[in-house]
């Protein structure tokens, strides 16, 4: 592609121009004979040839004039795009929502439109153009009932600024997205913490068009993407990131961005708490006896509890052992944390057969705290040593 640099209103005619890259190197140029203008104006201009690669990743150039007095330069570069969000804020029975524009750049911006459904709305709110430091932004807000919201009509915004056209559509539960802890099992088996971020929708077509995308502590990271699944009347898919426990050791914030062109995208945060090295005591329960003899379950209920006096992410897995078997970590159902007079708690529960219960088997429940090298003191219950045991593995 072609990158032209225009000088103007000078005078005498002869004037120099030179291309270099951003390290200083020179770069082949062509320059036209300067024209006359009016007056007795010239105008020259200058053209280099870069690929579009390289205009794309915002690669800068210098054309630098030199003329009677001091050269003047100029840094040519592709300009960021104005910075375009629609999100929903619920109020009562109402959503408001709000369209904004954002840009470094000074322009003419033409009246917001709004569409529900791609039909044209009157009814709105905006603002002008104001420059808030080195930002130019606006705003517009439509208001819309929960009715019209719960529908899952599709709402668009569209912004004009500089001549570029910017449209941005939103609407109610289109795909949601999960984000959750890494499977302690994975940690404990492989070293390794492996997310899973699942977008869910009823639509197939828009679960199948939607990207996943993953930032780690800022960082735009690649991940192993699967195929579109159905189940009822919901499709889903999964993007998968794995990174050696060393690493996760590390990272204080995930996030998994859901996208589809032109639609807002949906996105969930995982902040990962660490408890700067607070006492934590572990506790493994089960049923009495009494409860677990009667009645014609098959299945004997293991609970974890993992306590603490501030805030802090556990990886929490199980093992069943026995005379013949050492045992392989399994993922016991972890529940959220939860805040109490001491602090902090969370739950881990396992189920495992009343046949291996009777068997005397040892099952053990191993923690770590996030962003610690090594695992808690394991702590094990069995038939033989009661119904709350805390002895160490």
């Amino acid at each position: 592609m072609t990158v032209g640099c225009l000088a103007h209103d000078f005078s005498p005619k002869h004037l120099i121009f030179q291309w270099t890259d951003a390290s200083g190197t020179a770069l082949t140029s062509v320059q036209h004979s300067s024209v006359s203008a009016q007056n007795n104006k010239y105008i020259g201009v200058s053209f280099i040839q870069i690929s579009k690669s390289d205009w794309d990743s915002r690669k800068s150039y210098n054309c630098t004039v030199t003329h009677v007095g001091a050269p003047k330069i100029l840094h040519v570069q592709k300009p960021i795009p104005a910075k375009v969000t629609l999100i929903s804020v619920p109020s009562e029975d109402t959503q408001a929502l709000v369209c904004t524009i954002e840009d470094s750049r000074s322009g003419t911006l033409e009246p917001f439109k709004w569409k529900k459904n791609d039909v044209a709305l009157a009814s709105y709110i905006e603002s002008s153009m104001i420059k808030t430091g080195e930002l130019n932004s606006a705003v517009s807000v439509l208001k819309v009932s929960n009715t019209d919201w719960d529908s899952k009509a599709v709402y668009t915004c569209e912004a004009t600024y500089r001549g570029t056209i910017y449209t941005r559509k939103i609407s109610k539960g289109a795909v949601t997205v999960t984000l959750e802890q890494p499977s302690p099992k994975i940690i404990f088996s492989n070293n390794q913490a492996k997310l899973d971020c699942v977008i869910t929708g009823q639509d197939r077509t828009i679960v199948d068009e939607t990207q996943i995308t993953w930032e780690i502590d800022g960082e735009v990271t690649s991940g192993v993407l699967g195929q579109v699944k159905s189940s009822s009347t919901q499709y889903s898919k999964t993007s998968t990131v794995t990174l050696d426990y060393t690493k996760w050791q590390n990272v204080n914030k995930v996030r998994c961005s859901a996208t589809r062109e032109d639609m807002t995208p949906v996105i969930q945060d995982l902040t990962v708490h660490r408890g700067e090295g607070r006492q934590t005591k572990v506790t493994v329960h089960v049923l009495p006896d009494e409860d677990i003899d009667k009645g014609d379950s098959t299945e004997v209920t293991l609970v974890c509890l993992v306590s603490s006096p501030v805030q802090q992410d556990y990886y929490i897995a199980w093992t069943e052992q026995s005379e013949r078997d050492s045992g392989i970590y399994a993922d016991g159902i972890n529940f959220f944390q939860d805040k109490n007079e001491k602090g902090f708690s969370v739950t881990s529960v396992y189920k495992t057969t009343k046949k291996n219960w009777n068997e005397k088997h040892i099952f053990y429940c191993h923690v770590r705290p996030a962003g610690s090298t090594e695992s808690m003191t394991s702590r094990g219950v069995s038939k033989i040593k009661g119904n709350t045991y805390e002895c160490d593995k």
